[in-house]
Order: structure tokens, then C-alpha cells, then sequence
């Protein structure tokens, strides 16, 4: 009886697990889907066999997916795998075992079909190798590189656009050795005509490359040559050759060079430019620091190529962060993508073009007085924004705006200079009179629109009692006391200076299970929001000012900001009490959802044509104090909505019940529709960085003692630890309910 073919897919993206179960549909019998590695564990339990696994290196579920394949070897035996990612992923050569692949997303769908018929086929049928080598392109293989992988350790192949297949041999199924290559390639030495090869750099199942010298100028090069499996087969010459052609017709200063196309030997070979410069890719992973001038040059090479390319006639595969090399004299070179002619990109295919060009330049905007103008065209970039960036001719008019007198006639042209003189004569003569009118007219203009920093700074006391924690029985707490507001862009910009001036409080303010890698607190994109912020612009297409919640920080920062302002965050306790209430309501205001009264994610989630939201005004952050009506009990704002926050508690991680980690509480712009019960939790990596979380800190005290400018550098007191909080005050009284507070709940809501 023929065995089921079944087929698992792991990845935290819904829509990405739609894409490779739409592709591989017609292969399989059956699919098992899931979100992350614990869940595929489970889901696997009882399973004899595996036709092949699909599995995303991003995110949390990628940290783990080499892990469940070694368990599921072990369990049900050897299979074909096949890891994805839209990063860079060197790191992980050393895991790939035979027949598996490491495939940039979006995945092809024929290389990914050519791919499970290959490995889950005992006789795979046979291709179509000029359709192969048209398409053939790995990263900037053909553009040699000082970081090229050498050939005692060659890497696996990773495939853009292709297929490349190396043969797959018997193997235990355990071992992890490289693959073995086919013994194809030339001995370092051997002379092509004018050329001699020098070492090998990468080769594949079908092509070898190498530097070699063209020994008649002292020229070195990159050599690439089709294996001899492939000479007396007319498709691969020709194909190898139209490859070759289509690549030497490119004639662009961004564009590496092909130099010519030979036989010699018997073996066909084409000489391509060799590229001696780290990738954008290679600068990320070594943490260096671009000036702006460059990422303005990547971005108009990058431009210029791909227009020069469309009105070529050319079809290419798409730029990548490793595609993109810097040359000495932060020139941008980029390496030659020309699969052929015809086929320019599709619209999807531009949109995903601006997506890669933002994610390559995106880590190197981190750095303090980045140019907003490119923070700001780079956020544009392959979004859905009104004003994204996300075609071809979008990112020329945006590097490039049209001059308005383009295209005018002499006589237009002679006018509009008429008009100019006269208009300047008038200008000189009315300047003194207009000087002071715009300088007030200016001065008004800025004062009313720069947005107010507001004292936010204000501590809520809450008594001394029990509440009913997760509605599984009362507990009760001493009196503490929890900022009224998250914590606000302007008061982190404090800490962050004062940090900068004082570098010695960073070490007082650590977490003690901090990694030795986290030396910053500095938020993520902050050089891009902080500025934006202080000018009430837009961030992500939402409106910023000073008084909006920080967001982008880590678990460790909020770790920091509380223990430098003299507090702490609050424990998982502390934080529900502050929302619930004595009566353990539903929602901080009472028992009855309102969804006006919070920032939701109703509004983030609303159609782009309500530019501001209808529900509750807001699509993405606002101020920690404009919405009033998100008010618990205690007078404490903000806890239903705006952004999720951090606290001080660990538990165990849900999908990994082995890993404790932080729990956040509250819901957020971003968050789906039940968020906001006050009963709701969440574990998270202490590590997460994101948009819709932020923070608030608790005290045991009015007036925790600040570390800041003005006050001496101390090691912080011990507050409250994570699971235990100690009284260091007599209870007080509640406060009295306001007049138009909502109707306490007869009883405590069910379990939710």
C-alpha cells in the first residue's frame, strides 16, 4: 500500500503557510500546519512518516526549527526539509544536512515544485535545463566578493529565483556533514585560453565558479563554467550561452560587468567582473555604520538600474541586501541580475523590489542625526500607504522630483522669468515691512504647531485589599502605587540623555539575567520616530507628538527606565489590580465593552479611507492622556488600549512551558477584539521590540527617587522582586468613585 504523502509547513505567517500549501497541493495528501515549532511537535505526535517539512527561520518559531527537525529524525526517520526566510541566512549553512534547501521568501513556485520532485522522486523527471539556466542565480555568486565562502567549507546552495539541486546520497539520517558536491570542477591551475585558474569560490550541481587571471593584462576575474555533464547537450550550451550574452549586453555604471563567453577544452565558460567589497548583508552582520551619502547612493543606483533594466528590455531576479555590494569610496555596485530578455517585473514584483531595498538600508539608520528625509522615504517603501513608495517609477520621482518648468516652450519660459524679476524687484522694495510680519506670522506658525510636552509624570495610589486575580480566587495586595499614564516618549528621551552624559548609571540600571550582548536601551527606530515625534509628524502613518506612549522597546529597557526613575514595572498582580478594581470588572471601566472609550485596534484595522479613525479616533498611537474614558477604578489611564505593556512577572512560555518568560497585560491599536478584558495575558520573549508595546512603572512609594541629571549616581534600592511584593506602607482608603463612574457589577464576571 502506497504510504500518504504528508506534508508540514511551520510558520508564524497564516498567509505565508497559504502560499506553500497552495503550491505543493497537488503533491501531497495531507498537510499539517503550524504556527510554531511546539505546535508542530504536538501535531506530529503518532506520525509514521514525513514526505517534507517547510519551515520559516524567522521569529521565534525559526529559533527552534533545526531543533524539531533533529527530534523528528530521530522520531519517524529521515526527510527532505526546506527553510525559508526573507533575511540572510549564512548563519545557518552549518545546520543544512542532504537534500535540504534554504530558500529566500517569496518562494518560487516552480523551483519549488522542481525541488519536491527532486527529492521525493526516486527518478526525477527530466527539466527543462535552458528554462534552468535563464533563471539560474545565486545571490552574487557570479560577482566574486572578499566574502565569498571559500571552497574547503562550500556552502549550500541558496536559491532566489532557481533551482540548483545538488544530488542527494544515502546518509544516516542524523549526520550532519556538508553535502557532498559532484566531482565536476576543474583543478586550480588549469589554463582557459588566456585564463588560469586561481581557486575555486562556489559550484552547484551545474556550474563552477572561480577567480581566475586573464594572464595576458594580469586581469583577475570571476570565471564560471557549465559542468561536462551539460556539453553535448545543445539546450544547456545555448542556454549557458543566452545567459551569458543577455548579461555582457548590460551597459550600466551600478551594473557588474560580463567580459566574454569561450570554449576551451572542451568546456564552455563566460568572465565576469570580480567584485572585491562586503555586501550590505556582510556590513549589517558586522554592525558598521554607513554615512547617509551612501544610502542616498544605494538608492539612486538602485533606481537608475532598475529603470535602465525596464526600458531594456530585460527581465531580472530582485535586489537583495546581499546583492547590493559597497565597493572603496562607498560606491554601490550591484551584482549582475540579468536572467534574459523580455518579462520585465509585475506590479507585485516592483512592490516587492521597494520592500527589499528598505529592508537592506534599514540597519544602518539606527545611528544618532540620521537625515529624516531618508528615514522617511525608506518607511514609504513598499507599504500601502497613500504616499508609499512601491513601483519603479515611484522611487525615481521620489529621489528625483520633476522640475516644473520641464517641457516648457522659450516663450513660456521667457514669461514665467518676466514674472520672476518683477516679482523679486517687489520683494526688495516691501522686505524691511515684511521681515517683521513673517517673523511673527512665523513665530505664531511654530509655537502653535509644535506639539506641547506635558508633565505626565503622576503616581496613582493603590490600597491595600484584595481583588479577585484571573477569577480564580481573591488575593490580596499591600498599598502601592502605578504611573496614571504610560510612560511617554519625552520622559525615555530623558533617560536616554542622561545615559549619554552619564554612562556609568547604564550598569546600574541592568536587569541581572540581562544578556552581556544588550548594551543599549535605546529603542527601535527611535532615531526615526524621536524627530518625527517632536514635530507631531507622522511615523508608520500614524500622527506622533512627545506625549505618545515609547514604544519599541525591549523588556530590558523598561527594566532600565523603571529602575533609573527610581521604581520598578509593576508585577502582573499589581497591574490587574490597577485595572480591575475591588470588583474585578470586565473592563477598567465596568463590565460593559465601550468602544469609544479606548484606543482599539477597531480603527487599525478600519478601511485606509477613514484617515483618523471613526471608532475612537485614532489608527495607531495617540497620547497616553487623549483617552480619558480608558479609566479604571482608580483613576489609572490607558490600561484597555493604545499599547500592550510590560511587567515585571515571568511565567511559563505557552508554546514552551520550560521558558519563563515576561508577561504583558492590557491590549493595544494593534490588538484583535478581546484584548482588552482585564483578565487577559500574554507571554513574550523579553527580547521583542514592536510598535504596539510600551510600558508603565510602579513604586512603592508617592515619589520614587529619581537616578536623573540632577541626583547623585547610587545603585537603586531593591523594589519589589517579580514574584513577591513586600508592604512598606499602612493601607489606605479607596478613593471615592466619581459621580459619573459606571455601576459597580453586582457580581464578579465569570472566568474569562
Amino acid at each position: 500500500m502506497q504510504k500518504e504523502v504528508v506534508l508540514l509547513v511551520i510558520d508564524e505567517s497564516a498567509e505565508d503557510r497559504a502560499t506553500i500549501c497552495s503550491i505543493l497541493e497537488s503533491r501531497v495528501d495531507r498537510v499539517i500546519e503550524a504556527s510554531s515549532a511546539s505546535e508542530a511537535w504536538e501535531a506530529t505526535r503518532g506520525l509514521g512518516h514525513l514526505a517534507m517539512l517547510v519551515a520559516n527561520l524567522e521569529g521565534e518559531s525559526g529559533k527552534e526549527a533545526f531543533d524539531l527537525r533533529d527530534h523528528l529524525h530521530g522520531e519517524i526517520g529521515f526527510f527532505p526539509s526546506v527553510f525559508c526566510s526573507h533575511e540572510d541566512m549564512t548563519p545557518y549553512y552549518g545546520r543544512i544536512v542532504e537534500k535540504e534547501r534554504l530558500f529566500f521568501k517569496p518562494v518560487n513556485r516552480g523551483v519549488l515544485l522542481e525541488w519536491f520532485d527532486e527529492v521525493t522522486r526516486e527518478e526525477p523527471e527530466t527539466k527543462n535545463p535552458e528554462s534552468r539556466i535563464e533563471q539560474s542565480e545565486v545571490g552574487a555568486a557570479d560577482n566574486l566578493s572578499a566574502h565569498s565562502v571559500p571552497v574547503s567549507s562550500p556552502p549550500p546552495e541558496i536559491l532566489t529565483e532557481p533551482s540548483q539541486e545538488i544530488p542527494a546520497e544515502p546518509r544516516p539520517m542524523h549526520e550532519s556533514a556538508p553535502i557532498k558536491l559532484p566531482e565536476e570542477a576543474l583543478p586550480v591551475g588549469t589554463r582557459l585560453g588566456d585564463y588560469k585558474l586561481l581557486r575555486e569560490i562556489q559550484r552547484d550541481a551545474d556550474f563552477a565558479l572561480y577567480e581566475a587571471e586573464q594572464t595576458s593584462i594580469g586581469r583577475h576575474v570571476a570565471l564560471k563554467t557549465l559542468y561536462r555533464k551539460h556539453r553535448k547537450d545543445i539546450n544547456w550550451v545555448q542556454g549557458f550561452v543566452n545567459e551569458a550574452s543577455a548579461r555582457a549586453s548590460v551597459n550600466h555604471p551600478s551594473i557588474s560587468l560580463v567580459y566574454e563567453c569561450d570554449q576551451e577544452l572542451g568546456v564552455n565558460f563566460y568572465t565576469l567582473e570580480l567584485v572585491d567589497a562586503p555586501s550590505l548583508s556582510d556590513l549589517a552582520r558586522r554592525r558598521s555604520d554607513l554615512d547617509d551619502s551612501v544610502l542616498w547612493k544605494v538608492l539612486s543606483a538602485a533606481s537608475s538600474v532598475l529603470l535602465y533594466l525596464r526600458d531594456s528590455g530585460m527581465s531580472h531576479r530582485l535586489f537583495t541586501s546581499q546583492s547590493i555590494l559597497i565597493v572603496k569610496g562607498a560606491e554601490p555596485r550591484i551584482a549582475n541580475p540579468v536572467r534574459g530578455r523580455g518579462n520585465p517585473l509585475s506590479v507585485e514584483e516592483e512592490r516587492k523590489q521597494m520592500e527589499l531595498l528598505a529592508d537592506a538600508i534599514s540597519p544602518f539608520l539606527k545611528k544618532s542625526g540620521t537625515d529624516p528625509a531618508l528615514f522617511s522615504m525608506v518607511d514609504r517603501m513598499g507599504t500601502d500607504r497613500i504616499d508609499a513608495i512601491n513601483s519603479i517609477e515611484g522611487l525615481n520621482k521620489a529621489l528625483h522630483p520633476p522640475d516644473p518648468k520641464e517641457g516648457l516652450s522659450s516663450a513660456e519660459l521667457a514669461k514665467i522669468t518676466a514674472k520672476e524679476t518683477d516679482r523679486t524687484a517687489l520683494v526688495v522694495g516691501s522686505l524691511i515691512g515684511l521681515l517683521i510680519v513673517a517673523g511673527a506670522i512665523i513665530t505664531f506658525l511654530v509655537m502653535g504647531t509644535k506639539p506641547e510636552v506635558r508633565d505626565l509624570d503622576v503616581m496613582t495610589k493603590i490600597p491595600a485589599g484584595q481583588f479577585p486575580f484571573q477569577n480564580s480566587g481573591e488575593i490580596e495586595l499591600p498599598e502601592f502605587w502605578i504611573g496614571r499614564f504610560e510612560v511617554t516618549i519625552s520622559e525615555y528621551a530623558e533617560f536616554l540623555a542622561d545615559l549619554a552624559a552619564n554612562p556609568q548609571k547604564a550598569k546600574l540600571v541592568r536587569h541581572p539575567d540581562q544578556p552581556a550582548e544588550k548594551v543599549s536601551y535605546v529603542p527601535d527606530k527611535w532615531n526615526q520616530y524621536y524627530g518625527v515625534a517632536l514635530k507631531g509628524g507622522k511615523f508608520f502613518g500614524g500622527v506622533i507628538d512627545p506625549n505618545c506612549p515609547v514604544v519599541g522597546v525591549d523588556w530590558w529597557d523598561a527594566h532600565a527606565y523603571a529602575t533609573w526613575r527610581g521604581g520598578r514595572l509593576p508585577t502582573e498582580q499589581e497591574w490587574e489590580k490597577a485595572a480591575r478594581g475591588r470588583s474585578g470588572s470586565v473592563y477598567p471601566w465596568g463590565d460593559k465593552i465601550e468602544n469609544s472609550y479606548f484606543n482599539s485596534g477597531l480603527d487599525h484595522e478600519a478601511s485606509d479611507t477613514v484617515a483618523t479613525g471613526s471608532i475612537d479616533g485614532h489608527k495607531f498611537w495617540c497620547p497616553v492622556d487623549a483617552m480619558m474614558s480608558d479609566e479604571s477604578r482608580y483613576g489609572v489611564i490607558g490600561l484597555a488600549g493604545n499599547v500592550s505593556e510590560w511587567t515585571a512577572t515571568r511565567d511559563a512560555h505557552p508554546d514552551f512551558p520550560d521558558r519563563k518568560v515576561p508577561l504583558k497585560r492590557g491590549a493595544s491599536f494593534a490588538t484583535a477584539s478581546g484584548f482588552e478584558l482585564t483578565a487577559r495575558r500574554a507571554a513574550e520573549s523579553p527580547g521583542e521590540k514592536n510598535f504596539w508595546t510600551g510600558f508603565r512603572i510602579a513604586s512603592d512609594t508617592e515619589n520614587p527617587k529619581s537616578m536623573g541629571p540632577t541626583s547623585p549616581v547610587v545603585a537603586p534600592t531593591a523594589g519589589a522582586n517579580e514574584e513577591t511584593i513586600l508592604p512598606t506602607a499602612k493601607p489606605a482608603e479607596a478613593p471615592a468613585k466619581p459621580a459619573d463612574a459606571p455601576a459597580k457589577p453586582a457580581d464578579a464576571p465569570a472566568k474569562l
